[in-house]
């Protein structure tokens, strides 16, 4: 699952609320990950790999089970939300659904492409079902794979992916060069980015209504929120707002963590759009969506089968719960720190030279979350809303923040021509992104959005715009600091684990 790509009209449904009605009480998210790997008293080789033997035997029992009574697998896999609210559903067999789920191998049977082609639409390819293509054809997408893990494997299940998995979205459906192009984010983490950025919102919003208020024709004040700065709000002297100088943030203030060019609100978004332009699997949720608005995203098939591959209810909304609450149980990556001393100095050295360089003014290194709860089913008022506390290792006390080591301001910054998309997107203009987090960096390679940078370096030198002072400064270094930078980037990595590849 790579990025949703809904506008603001379709996140606004997507988001909507059913009315004020009963908030379902927060549970403790179950991470995905083994976080003991993250500790000094970690499991020995031995211990990882008796597990490894033990995971791997029990998906060849389910391989073999499958073979016996096919379709048994994906029957488990079909969860209800109504199961889910009634409690028969716990958070931790949530996760190990959404687990089955991003590496399952969707089939036409199942839902998997569109069957568009024998109805000559301008939405799909020329092929039969499941009609795959790489390059995507509008909002409407490929489909492109079979399962989110194919493009999300580096360093472990749910990581990001390599260059051959960057894919060509928002193009013609055949001409590369019609697309943007993306390379596939590591999704780590991905739910406390979600809890930092609904509180960033509420503080932003908070801010311009308390300037409304306090503000005198000529007077200004900067726009900020967890220390980070948004631009500047004026009082005209007609009496109005002047929101002109704000930067980085879509006009409504709502602070958008997904996405290379922060497009995408929440996790849910993310899952929704990327099973339909990636898989061509159509959540029932989509086919809510006002009919003027489904045949861009959904096809121009029949109301009931808008892709028209003779499957309906593809995805159930227990399903899209199940693989959200997954990817908000993946925790963040770790910093590591090195075991031998001359590398320990290099980068601490490191470190302090990232601040000095200015990357720090925008991969801000740490943030605090004051309530670590988000929702990851449909509303408020459908569980779970799960506490994203236990995915950090580190201790607080009542009523304290949590700490996160994201390096990011979540916000979007003028990178210059060079890394510019083609056109703008969704009202973000072409030389604008989100500051991607490094928490991860060091095994999330290539870099940039469309993978051109194979190297921590090529990607520092690559930057312009807002980053060209620090990449400037970065290459005004001696070899050694330069070296002692990128060491203590490569601190920034997901814990490594052995495990069996399928």
């Amino acid at each position: 699952m790579r990025r949703a790509l809904v506008g603001l009209s379709l996140i606004g449904l997507l988001l909507a609320s059913t009315g004020c009605r009963r908030v379902i009480q927060p549970e403790p998210i179950v991470p995905a990950e083994d976080l003991t790997l993250r500790g000094l008293d970690a499991p020995s080789p031995v211990e990882q790999a008796q597990r490894a033997i033990r995971d791997r035997l029990i998906r060849r029992e389910q391989m073999f089970k499958e073979l016996m009574s096919p379709g048994g697998q994906w029957q488990d896999l079909r969860v209800d939300q109504q199961q889910i609210d009634h409690r028969r559903v716990p958070i931790a067999k949530l996760v190990d659904v959404g687990r089955e789920l991003f590496r399952h191998d969707f089939t036409v049977e199942q839902g998997l492409g569109n069957g568009l082609a024998d109805r000559h639409s301008s939405l799909a390819g020329t092929l039969p079902a499941p009609n795959l293509r790489h390059v995507h054809r509008g909002e409407f997408g490929g489909p492109d794979a079979t399962r989110c893990a194919a493009c999300h494997h580096l360093g472990g299940l749910g990581g990001g992916g390599g260059k051959i998995d960057t894919v060509f979205f928002l193009g013609d459906g055949d001409r590369p060069d019609t697309a943007l192009h993306r390379n596939p984010k590591a999704l780590g983490g991905a739910g406390l980015l979600q809890a930092l950025a609904e509180e960033m919102t509420r503080e932003l919003r908070a801010h311009v209504t308390s300037a409304d208020q306090r503000l005198s024709p000529g007077q200004s004040e900067p726009l900020t929120s967890k220390g980070v700065s948004f631009g500047v709000i004026k009082r005209r002297s007609d009496g109005s707002l002047d929101l002109t100088a704000v930067r980085g943030v879509s006009p409504d203030f709502v602070v958008r963590p997904f996405g290379w060019k922060g497009s995408t609100a929440t996790l849910r978004q993310v899952v929704l759009e990327s099973l339909q332009q990636h898989h061509g699997m159509q959540a029932d949720e989509l086919l809510r969506i006002a009919s003027n608005q489904r045949r861009e995203f959904l096809g121009d098939g029949p109301d009931d089968d808008p892709d028209a591959d003779g499957v309906q209810h593809e995805v159930t909304e227990g399903m899209v719960t199940a693989l959200t609450t997954y990817v908000a149980a993946l925790p963040p990556a770790m910093e590591e720190v090195p075991e031998v001393s001359t590398f320990l100095l290099r980068a601490a050295r490191g470190a302090e030279l990232f601040g000095q360089l200015g990357c720090a003014s925008c991969h801000v290194p740490t943030m605090n979350i004051d309530d670590p709860v988000i929702s990851v089913g449909p509303d408020k008022q459908h569980r779970p809303r799960v506490d994203l506390s236990p995915l950090l290792v580190s201790a607080r006390k009542p009523r304290e923040p949590l700490t996160v080591r994201l390096y990011s301001d979540l916000r979007r910054h003028n990178m210059g021509e060079d890394l510019a998309d083609p056109r703008s997107h969704r009202g973000i203009p072409k030389d604008e992104w989100l500051t991607p987090p490094l928490w991860g960096v060091a095994s999330s390679g290539p870099y940039l959005h469309d993978g051109r940078a194979g190297t921590i370096d090529a990607a520092i030198t690559a930057h312009g715009g807002e980053g060209l002072a620090a990449a400037k400064a970065y290459g005004a270094l001696s070899q050694d600091d330069s070296a002692a930078v990128r060491v203590f980037l490569q601190t920034l990595t997901r814990p490594q684990s052995l495990e069996f590849k399928p």
